[in-house]
């Protein structure tokens, strides 16, 4: 049985350990409706799924945002990567 990839819940949480209090508030308030997504999902094939349908329904771009934590750098803890 193959396990459920967790990137973007995983990236997601490093990003708020490594942000400061104004960065991570701003965060949460521009993206409530995709943290509610990431901690209900299972898994990333999820959270997309949701996330595009949120979009779809309500003319967000929740969807782009989880792209976005993808390439979300864990070694750097940081967006634009320079590692």
């Amino acid at each position: 049985m193959a396990r459920k990839r967790t990137k973007i819940r995983y990236c997601y949480e490093d990003y708020m350990n490594n942000s400061s209090a104004v960065e991570k508030a701003e965060y949460q308030e521009q993206f409530a409706p995709l943290i509610d997504i990431i901690t209900r999902a299972e898994d990333d094939k999820e959270v997309m799924a949701l996330a595009k349908a949120y979009d779809s329904e309500h003319g967000t771009e929740m969807f782009a945002e989880a792209v976005h934590l993808t390439v979300y750098c864990i070694a750097c803890s940081k967006f634009d990567c320079d590692c």
